[in-house]
């Protein structure tokens, strides 16, 4: 522990002398100093894109943005400076210029661009780029960032609502929430996927994993049967919205590795019943179990059990004085 905080003060000291000075008594960024005119500047500017060289395009967009922030070139450079951090890697940085370009100007000449940007940067922190500790440049990025990765789909969602980025928005944004645990907000993004863009390939991922969702719950919580339920529907409209279609089989899949938790949980009640004489409430559970799942692993065993049990209460039945 010691050694992790030293290793972060040493970072923290090289990035602050380098990127701060003081001023009035207070440590504040460094302004980049204008050399030359705007025209002079946002010109290499796009010499630097052109040539993708990142870093040197940072630079040059700052110098535009701190020191001719009224004119026409700062507000472009702001999208260019967005496009920059997310080459070099600083998704939270990019994220930041590029809502300040789209919230800055009514009409942005690079809307979709930066929209497009945005995506890229969500999907980046949905599959584990993180963000700078308390938002501040100079710290490392070692913050998670799912909430920040679903608010940006929800602005491309916004942006673009018939668009196919709004489709894959939602598609990933359901990722996250599902990935978080949060299987409502999962599922019921995943079929606002199907239900927006109903012959989507992404409708068809969807289906799938809102399978895969519910497996996953019954995995990790309480068995509720009203789960399966669920599972067999989303199969059965699957099945309708895509006849034919291959990955019904995963579907499937998922589908009987429920049937096969639940039928599990069921047999092993059945059983606990038996052995504590408990007849008629063991009949009822291997009774289920035969005609819910006959196809489970479970239900020829659980047939068997059925018979004994039913000759169990007969007997019993048989031995109780008729009146």
């Amino acid at each position: 522990m010691i050694r992790k905080f030293f290793i972060l003060f040493l970072t923290l000291s090289s990035l602050t002398f380098a990127d701060y000075t003081l001023k009035d008594g207070k440590l504040v960024e460094r302004e980049p100093l204008a050399t030359q005119s705007v025209q002079e500047h946002y010109s290499a500017l796009i010499q630097h894109y052109e040539k993708q060289d990142w870093r040197q395009l940072e630079k040059e967009a700052q110098i535009v943005i701190k020191n001719f922030p009224s004119t026409p070139f700062a507000r472009d450079a702001a999208y260019f400076i967005g496009a920059a951090y997310f080459h070099l890697e600083d998704y939270e940085m990019a994220n930041h210029h590029l809502t300040n370009y789209l919230t800055h100007q009514a009409t942005p000449k690079y809307f979709e661009e930066a929209i497009r940007y945005k995506f890229q940067i969500a999907e980046k922190f949905r599959f584990g780029a993180r963000k700078h500790l308390m938002g501040f440049k100079s710290l490392p990025r070692w913050a998670p960032a799912g909430t920040e990765a679903i608010e940006i789909y929800d602005e491309v969602i916004s942006a673009l609502p018939h668009d196919d980025l709004a489709a894959q928005s939602l598609y990933g944004k359901a990722g996250v929430y599902a990935k978080n645990e949060d299987y409502r907000a999962a599922i019921e993004s995943y079929r606002t996927v199907i239900r927006r863009f109903p012959k989507h390939p992404l409708a068809i991922e969807s289906y799938i994993s809102v399978g895969e969702v519910y497996l996953k719950q019954s995995r990790l919580e309480y068995p509720d049967p009203d789960l399966v339920d669920l599972a067999e529907l989303n199969l059965k409209k699957f099945r309708t919205s895509f006849p034919g279609e291959e990955k019904i089989a995963i579907a499937h899949q998922n589908y009987v590795q429920m049937q096969e938790l639940y039928v599990g949980s069921f047999f092993e009640t059945a059983r606990f019943y038996e052995r504590t004489n408990k007849w008629g409430a063991a009949k009822i559970y291997y009774m289920k179990i035969v005609k819910s799942y006959p196809d489970s692993y479970l239900a020829k065993k659980s047939q068997e059990r059925l018979d004994i049990v039913i000759a169990k209460i007969a007997k019993i039945e048989a031995k109780k004085p008729k009146k």
